[in-house]
């Protein structure tokens, strides 16, 4: 899974790797990516224009302000916040 982490995210892209996902830098990598992890209150919506989503059915995003490494993993691996049921 190719995770995009906003810049100035360098423990967590170091996290992120250290469990086995594929971490890049957000609007700078140019091909397709499943997830974006960022902190602060939103994304630019002119970087949004430009991301590259990998599936029809959009990108998850992921804030990682007041979570910790197992619950963003987690979220990751359930492509969901929480449980259905």
């Amino acid at each position: 899974m190719v995770v995009a982490v906003t810049k100035g995210q360098t423990e967590l892209a170091s996290q992120l790797r250290e469990l086995g996902y594929d971490v890049v830098t957000y609007g700078e990598y140019n091909l397709p990516i499943d997830a974006i992890v960022y902190s602060g209150s939103s994304l630019e919506s002119s970087q949004m224009t430009n991301a590259n989503f990998g599936s029809s059915y959009g990108v998850l995003m992921i804030s990682a302000n007041n979570r910790t490494i197992k619950e963003i993993d987690n979220t990751l691996k359930k492509r969901t916040y929480s449980p259905l049921f």
